[in-house]
């Protein structure tokens, strides 16, 4: 039992508190505005960041930080290259901010400030859980938060590996020595609860000696609080309780005693200094000057329809351009925007649905950047590809572009004079796919990735492969190509990525998904120690290290797929972005399905029912936005290379 634990991922209410506490930061700080910003900056200065990290620790606080910037600005894009949860070193490049230089200047304090606080609550939440490695006992948080901000608190202690105790007084009984104190004995407190506990809320007593505790237990109560216990008693009530009731140890926890707390065989420790006395881990926002014309911004009318409001409006909308529309849905949206999609599915079965749509006038693509883009070039020019968001930008596909590729390949070209072949991943830009085709190579999926490496190995000796190196190690080395023959293209230093290179076959260029990187071997031996009998199935673009400890691992079509076709009453910890593995265990309730660990895309969070509604009601009234354009050029090449892709299994 975890009683009283939040559930993955935030859901609509907890979002409107979240966008309640960040409203009301801002009203706080900016005020009636920021005059300095107002009054020395050029309205139409644009500029581009970079949130750095100053000291080592546990990052958290990105969803948070991206709702600051999106709340002041719908112009201002924030692009996460970590996640929560990641650990951090100085120097560390966290985001990439860019917009109007005003908003962002106005934004960035507050941003700074949960971003700084989050990440101070997750390294020292981190400590406690790595000194209790290798024991039961899980840390649990406490109330003891800041006043307004125990949402945020609560969501920063999760980042760290700890897991949240009752967020609230009403979400579960935890009877303490004041009830039993009025109500005149355990017994008495125990008995009243459950003559009003109608909700079947877990109920948990704190106890102070061993007496105490055999009341307790003879109450039948679901979880014991050890409230300042000595250790030796500590030991005592692990023996005597024989797993009859959860026990939880309390009071004057410290990260020095923490680990001898923990060997007692205690379940949980609760720990009041995660949050009561948080150090905020320092980092900055660096700023440089560039000059672009600002996007459309939301209209302030939209940002303030609730979900009762947006929902009937969204099917209004639907169906008054009928045939006219087609919405596309990643498997990783938010169920607010999956549930109005026509098609749901991956990258490939998306893109194939793109191009089968010849009867749409306009095609919305609930995704990313790059997924808009293929859509865009594989539709016929009187069709309208539309994002909601047109900063859903996918931070993996940022990370390899065709004037680096072009330096990649005229280096490996002196090591392999006409034979190598270049393929890159479907979650990669225009130009670089373009890039591919002129080469003779081709686009691949997770889906179909071995099928494409089997196909250019019968065309050419070696293979550069972009832009994800984990995607490429693993695809590789399920082919049976050993780890000496894959060697990594860091596109920082050429020259010597080139003298790697000489003995591989497989050239993999450094870049990365940071939801699938968050995932770590120790989670999937943390749910194994949890769930004995569960198996484990993660996504190729996590470490090959994660991949080899896990189960099964495939694309995102092929963990649907699997889950939804394996028995009832079978376990599963699936790693991959959150919004899905919460969809896949909400629709199996027959199975157990947890998520390995919570990772959560931030691209594809932007897209949100208020920004659907606006695209949607500005299509029915003739006035179409966020169009995504690819010229004629890079679409031609880019579909030959395309063209191999949706051409595989």
């Amino acid at each position: 039992m975890t009683a009283g634990a939040r559930q993955y991922p935030i859901d609509q209410v907890e979002h409107r508190e979240l966008l309640k506490i960040v409203r009301h930061a801002i009203r706080e700080d900016v005020g009636r505005g920021d005059v300095t910003s107002k009054w020395t900056i050029p309205a139409d200065l644009c500029v581009r960041g970079q949130i750095i990290a100053k000291a080592n620790g546990i990052v958290a606080g990105l969803e948070v930080a991206a709702l600051v910037f999106s709340v002041v600005d719908k112009n201002i894009s924030f692009v996460p290259l970590v996640a929560d949860g990641d650990v951090i070193v100085p120097g560390d490049i966290l985001a990439e901010v860019r917009g109007p230089a005003r908003s962002i200047l106005s934004a960035e304090r507050v941003a700074l400030n949960f971003l700084q606080r989050m990440s101070g609550i997750a390294t020292t939440t981190r400590r406690y859980v790595e000194a209790v490695k290798g024991t039961r006992a899980r840390i649990l948080d406490t109330r003891k938060t800041a006043p307004g901000l125990r949402l945020i608190d609560k969501m920063a202690v999760r980042a760290g590996g700890g897991q949240n105790h009752r967020f609230g007084l009403s979400d579960m009984v935890l009877i303490k020595d004041n009830h039993i104190i009025a109500a005149g004995s355990i017994t008495a407190a125990v008995e009243r609860v459950r003559t009003r506990n109608r909700k079947g809320l877990p109920i948990e007593v704190e106890v102070r000696n061993l007496d105490e505790l055999h009341e307790a237990l003879a109450l039948g109560v679901d979880r014991i609080m050890l409230d300042n216990m000595s250790l030796e008693d500590m030991y005592r009530a692990v023996a005597i309780t024989a797993g009859r009731a959860e026990l939880e140890a309390s009071g004057n926890v410290r990260l020095e005693n923490v680990a001898a707390i923990a060997a007692t065989g205690v379940d949980c420790i609760s720990v009041g200094a995660l949050t009561h006395s948080v150090s905020a881990l320092d980092m900055s926002l660096e700023i440089e000057g560039e000059e672009r014309k600002p996007s459309i911004t939301l209209p302030e009318k939209y940002e303030r329809l609730t979900w009762e409001e947006i929902e009937p409006r969204l099917w209004r909308a639907k169906a008054k351009l009928g045939a006219d529309l087609v919405i596309l849905g990643h498997h990783y949206q938010r169920d607010e925007i999956i549930r109005f999609a026509d098609y749901r599915g991956d990258s490939l079965e998306l893109s194939r649905q793109a191009a089968s749509a010849k009867r749409a006038k306009y095609i919305v693509f609930c995704g990313v950047n790059f997924m808009a883009e293929t859509a865009a070039m594989l539709c016929s020019p009187e069709q309208l590809v539309i994002i909601p968001d047109s900063t859903s930008a996918c931070p993996m596909a940022a990370m390899a572009d065709a004037d680096d590729a072009e330096v990649a390949w005229e280096h490996l070209s002196t090591l392999w004079p006409d034979d190598i072949i270049p393929i890159t991943y479907q979650n990669s830009l225009a130009p670089l796919k373009a890039f591919c085709g002129r080469r003779g190579g081709a686009v691949c999926t997770s889906a179909n990735a071995k099928e494409l490496f089997r196909w250019a190995f019968a065309q050419k000796g070696h293979l550069l492969f972009f832009p994800d190196e984990f995607l490429g190690r693993n695809t590789a080395l399920a082919l049976g190509i050993p780890p000496h023959e894959i060697s990594l293209w860091d596109p920082a230093t050429p020259e010597a990525s080139r003298e790697m290179a000489q003995g591989a076959r497989v050239v993999v260029w450094k870049g990365y998904c940071h939801v699938h990187t968050h995932f770590k071997v120790e989670h999937v031996l943390a749910v194994r120690t949890q769930y004995p009998d569960i198996q484990v199935i993660v996504h190729p673009e996590c470490p090959v290290e994660v991949v080899q400890a896990a189960d099964l691992n495939g694309s995102t079509s092929f963990i649907v797929r699997t889950i939804e076709n394996a028995p009832s009453g079978s376990s599963w910890a699936v790693g991959t972005e959150i919004n899905l593995v919460a969809r896949l265990a909400k629709e199996n309730p027959d199975k157990t399905i947890v998520p390995l660990a919570r990772s959560l895309c931030g691209a594809m969070y932007r897209i949100n029912p208020h920004n659907l509604l606006w695209i949607l009601e500005e299509l029915v009234a003739g006035r179409p936005h966020n169009v995504v354009h690819v010229d004629t050029e890079t679409t031609y090449w880019a579909n030959l290379a395309l063209e191999k892709m949706l051409a595989a299994k």
